[in-house]
């Protein structure tokens, strides 16, 4: 695994806290840019999505109807943003792999849950399938890149 000092510890630590930043601001500002009227809490067009594979079902096979951006954000844009997730946790949490590995299924359904109950966003559990793909993604990276180093002296 990875060697990992007490110094370069601390600023994958303000990296991680800035990642997180970054998703929680994409997760529930970003999407208002384009629905301005969620931040006063007027969206009742929301459709959540409870039923797995539904949207991405939706986007893959229907992806004409889409413009690029909104199929690309709606199928990769998820996988994309918790990739670094599954890079940093292992680093963060070397001795507890299977713990930092739950956090990223967790920390996605808190999110769509707070979509959900704030009205910010919208619920989607194709969006907790994907982000915990980009997770795993980012764990493998993490993995084939750390293969036979130590995380920590």
């Amino acid at each position: 695994m990875l060697v990992v000092d007490l110094k370069s510890k601390g600023y994958v630590i303000l990296l991680f806290v800035l990642y997180v930043s970054v998703v929680l601001l994409v997760s529930f500002v970003g999407i208002n840019i384009f629905f301005p009227e969620r931040l006063q809490g007027n969206f009742s067009g929301a459709s959540h999505n409870f039923v797995p594979f539904s949207t991405i079902e939706t986007y893959l096979f229907n992806f004409k109807s889409y413009n690029l951006m909104t199929w690309f954000y709606n199928t990769f844009g998820n996988i994309l943003l918790f990739i670094p997730m599954g890079i940093l946790l292992p680093i963060l949490i070397a001795k507890r792999i299977k713990f930092s590995l739950s956090v990223i299924p967790l920390f996605s359904l808190t999110i769509e849950t707070l979509q959900y109950f704030t009205q910010l966003g919208v619920f989607d559990v194709d969006d907790i399938i994907l982000n915990t793909l980009g997770g795993y993604l980012g764990f493998l990276i993490f993995v084939l890149f750390s293969k036979g180093k130590k995380i920590f002296n």
